[in-house]
């Protein structure tokens, strides 16, 4: 009887996971991109949105203003941005072409720094200045890079041992804390792991039920954000490595373990904390954002961004961010659209 009840339980979630859409009509939102957009990211002063375009240059694009304050390319084939990041302190730019990073200085554009590897780049994370870089390689390892002294530092690996694999696992995320003293990495191997950069220490490592896509660091210390594709994004501990909680974007109630549902699980794309880190914002591949609270993981709310076109489905939220003064959330989609909603 109880099993039964339980069933019941599960399917009436299912139906009402799947029936509300809660569309929202954004407060402003402009076409970033004609076509679509391969990655985006803000800067952390809430002024920029750098785009990776499909079919055109990289763009630099002023939020409130709404305009292009630069284009760039190194390449000359257009569209060949893939990767874009900003240093914390919002005065330097990257763009990955390839196995090509060129370093840009916002205020005015100007190219600081072009660094070519032997092969290609899947994720950067710069450092609060910009003269560190942490890149993901298409080889299977994270290169920790001195851009001043043009060197490596650290060379940090997935073995396939979570996995039963042989060989070294591909790395498709990594993070550097804000103190500059660590990273992390998450990939294939469906782990995160903590690092100390100084050495190369490996200090932590979580197994996750996926490929690990996203990692970040909470602004305050102490504790890291993981998640996997299409399965839980997690908020864990660093001194302990225990769990604190496991973002739940369903009515499914938080004293019970989820059910292996599909509709249970999701995938993470983009996440930004508030300027009081009171509050998470994160983006998914579904059309969806969530806000939630980062004391409990509780959520606050969630709603899906209206599609470019409406037969057109599938939006990926690539970027999102809370503007400075923490009452209103922008995002960045691979549709081509940047938005801003105010938090109601």
């Amino acid at each position: 009887m109880r099993r039964t009840y339980r069933l019941i339980f599960v399917l009436i979630a299912l139906l009402l996971a799947t029936a509300c859409s809660n569309e929202r009509e954004s407060d402003k939102q402009w076409e970033h991109s004609k076509l679509s957009s391969y990655a985006s990211a803000f800067s952390a002063n809430g002024k920029y949105v750098l785009v990776g375009d499909t079919d055109a240059p990289a763009r630099l694009w002023d939020i409130e203003k709404r305009e292009v304050v630069f284009t760039w390319q190194n390449n000359e084939e257009i569209g060949t941005t893939t990767v874009v990041g900003f240093s914390a302190d919002s005065k330097v730019a990257a763009t990955v072409e390839q196995d090509v990073i060129v370093l840009w200085e916002v205020a005015t554009g100007e190219p600081m720094m072009r660094l070519s590897f032997p092969v290609k780049i899947k994720a950067l994370a710069l450092s609060r200045h910009g003269d560190y870089l942490l890149m993901a390689l298409h080889n299977r390892t994270a290169v920790y890079f001195d851009v001043i002294s043009n060197r490596v530092l650290q060379i940090l690996e997935h073995d396939g041992k979570a996995v039963n694999s042989p060989i070294n696992q591909l790395i498709n995320a990594v993070a550097i804390s804000p103190s500059g003293k660590y990273a992390l990495t998450g990939g294939d191997d469906q782990t995160a792991r903590l690092w100390r950069l100084e050495t190369g220490e490996q200090l932590r490592s979580w197994k996750h039920e996926n490929q690990v896509n996203i990692v970040a660091f909470y602004p305050k210390g102490g504790y890291v954000l993981t998640g996997a594709g299409n399965g839980q994004t997690h908020f864990w501990n660093m001194k302990t490595g225990k769990e604190k909680y496991i973002l739940r974007d369903s009515i499914w109630p938080k004293d019970l373990p989820l059910p292996d549902f599909p509709t249970f699980k999701s995938t993470t794309s983009a996440i930004d904390f508030s300027p009081d880190n009171k509050y998470l914002v994160t983006g998914h591949p579904s059309q969806k954002i969530c806000l939630w609270k980062v004391l409990t993981g509780d959520k606050i709310d969630c709603w899906q961004v209206a599609r470019k076109k409406a037969l057109r489905p599938g939006v990926v939220i690539q970027a999102v961010a809370f503007s400075q003064d923490g009452k209103a959330i922008y995002s960045a989609a691979g549709n081509g659209i940047t938005q801003k909603w105010q938090i109601k």
